[in-house]
C-alpha cells in the first residue's frame, strides 16, 4: 500500500496519528498531484479503480467517487472497456490565459476605482471551496474578502479562496495594496479560467453584511475558478450590489461591464 500520510501525497485529508482513514477527496487530491507533476500526462491512461483501491487500501466505491468528481470537472475522461484517461486539454496553452481585471473595466470608462481589503471573512461555505479546488483539507486554503468601489460608491464584494501552497505570494500585506483579481491577472501563469454567472441571494453567498443589503436581496454573482498548469488554485465569488447596472452590449465573454450605482 502507498504511504498515504507522507508530506508529498496523502489521501487522508490531514495528517493523523494512529490509524488513518482514506477519503475519496484525499484520493482525488493524490491523483491531481500526479497529473500536475506529470506522472499522469495529458492523454495517458491512469490506473483502474481496482488498482487504485489496492494501492490506497480503500473500497472501489471510494475510488469511483474520486474519479467521478474529476470527470465532472473535465480533468479525466472515463470510458467503459477503455479506462480513464487524462484529457488532452490539460496541456498548458502556448500563452497565458487572460483574466478580466475589474480595475480596468472601471477606469476604461472614466470612473474612479477603489477597493478595501477585509482580510478573513467569517461565513460558513461548507465544503464547496475545497471541492472547487480539489483539496481534501480546508486548512490548505486561505479565505479573504474585498470590497470594490466605483466613484466612491460600493458596487461589489468578493469572497475569495486560494490554495496556499500554489499562491504563497498572496499575503495580507500584498492584498492591502492590490486586489487578488489584478495580481493574478498580471502575475499568475494561468492556464484555464472556469466562469459561472448566476443569480443568488446575498445571504446565500455570505455578502449581505459586506454589501449592507438584506439577506434575501437578489444579486448577480460572477464566479471564477483559476487554474495553473493542471490544477485549480483560486476560487472567487464576486457579487454585484443589488442596485448595480450591467451593460452587456459590447462585453467580451466572461467580462461584465459595470455601471456605477445611481446616486
Amino acid at each position: 500500500m502507498s504511504n498515504l500520510t507522507g508530506p508529498a501525497e496523502t489521501a487522508t485529508g490531514r495528517a493523523r496519528t494512529g490509524r488513518s482513514v482514506v477519503t475519496w477527496a484525499g484520493i482525488r487530491s493524490v491523483i491531481m498531484d500526479r497529473i500536475s507533476n506529470g506522472t499522469y500526462p495529458p492523454g495517458s491512461l491512469i490506473p483502474t479503480e481496482q488498482q487504485f483501491a489496492a494501492e490506497f487500501g480503500s473500497a472501489r466505491a471510494t475510488v469511483n467517487r474520486a474519479l467521478t468528481s474529476l470527470a465532472e470537472r473535465g480533468v479525466v475522461e472515463r470510458r467503459r472497456r477503455v479506462g480513464t484517461r487524462v484529457v488532452l486539454g490539460l496541456e498548458p496553452p502556448p500563452g497565458r490565459v487572460s483574466l478580466p481585471v475589474i480595475r480596468d473595466m472601471v477606469e476604461e470608462r472614466g470612473w474612479r476605482f477603489g477597493f478595501s481589503y477585509l482580510g478573513p471573512v467569517d461565513h460558513p461555505a461548507g465544503g464547496e471551496p475545497a471541492e472547487r479546488l480539489f483539496r481534501s483539507d480546508p486548512g490548505d486554503l486561505r479565505k479573504f474578502g474585498t470590497l470594490f468601489y466605483c466613484d466612491d460608491r460600493l458596487f461589489g464584494a468578493e469572497r475569495h479562496w486560494i490554495d496556499t501552497a500554489a499562491l504563497p505570494q498572496l499575503t495580507d500585506t500584498l492584498l492591502r495594496t492590490v486586489t487578488a483579481n489584478e495580481w493574478l491577472a498580471h502575475n499568475a501563469p494561468l492556464t484555464q479560467v472556469e466562469r459561472i454567472v448566476q443569480a443568488r441571494s446575498a445571504g446565500a453567498v455570505g455578502v449581505s453584511r459586506m454589501l449592507r443589503c438584506p439577506a434575501d436581496a437578489p444579486l448577480l454573482v460572477y464566479e471564477t475558478t483559476l487554474w495553473m498548469g493542471a490544477r485549480p488554485v483560486s476560487w472567487a465569488q464576486f457579487s454585484l450590489s443589488p442596485e448595480i447596472r450591467m451593460d452587456v452590449s459590447d462585453c467580451e465573454c466572461g467580462a461584465p461591464l459595470i455601471a456605477p450605482p445611481q446616486r
